[in-house]
């Protein structure tokens, strides 16, 4: 591996399979990490795995480490973030995926979180955007909420594999919700 390359890896990304979220097609989206450096980029786009093992493909013509991740509408609209780790991750995640548009609405597929724990061998779960349940609990000062909340994703995935995700998007609220996310996680571990 190159020395000189980016320590940065993005995790959330969204490619024009994210309807109506991401413009760029995984092949532009690679071009443009090769020209940053990056050494690795996750594609998680919105309820769907559609072009994942193209992106896997060209991102490794690319030397670039692919990760094949999905960010997941639960029942009741919250977003979770899920990053495939292994095999058996990628197999998890294609089931989650699966029964979200089997047991949701088509256009609108949603996850029974109940399932999260049955199928999170191999996944490494990120709290999601602002519209994750842990960072709208934050946003919102309810950290009673997102700290139990938390608390069943640390069980379900382990300490290991769960990350509290923060993004910056420069919109109204961000830093707030970030800096209550930053204790959050320093007094969860």
């Amino acid at each position: 591996m190159n020395s000189a390359m980016s320590e940065y890896v993005e995790l959330h990304c969204h490619s024009n399979f994210s309807f109506h979220e991401g413009a760029s097609s995984t092949g532009e989206l690679l071009s443009r990490a090769k020209e940053l450096d990056y050494r690795a980029l996750a594609i998680t786009n919105h309820d769907n795995l559609c072009d994942a093992m193209e992106f896997a493909k060209t991102a490794r013509s690319l030397n670039i480490q692919p990760i094949i991740g999905c960010e997941v509408t639960l029942q009741g609209g919250s977003h979770l973030t899920l990053l495939a780790k292994t095999r058996e991750g990628y197999a998890n995640l294609c089931r989650l995926v699966s029964a979200a548009h089997i047991f949701g609405d088509r256009r609108a597929p949603n996850l029974d979180p109940r399932l999260l724990e049955e199928h999170a061998k191999g996944l490494i779960l990120l709290t999601g955007c602002s519209k994750g349940e842990v960072p709208d609990l934050a946003r919102q000062g309810d950290l009673s909420g997102s700290r139990k909340r938390l608390g069943e994703y640390l069980d379900q995935f382990g300490l290991e594999n769960t990350y509290l995700e923060l993004q910056q998007n420069l919109v109204y609220g961000d830093t707030s919700r970030n800096r209550r996310l930053v204790e959050l996680g320093k007094e969860m571990g």
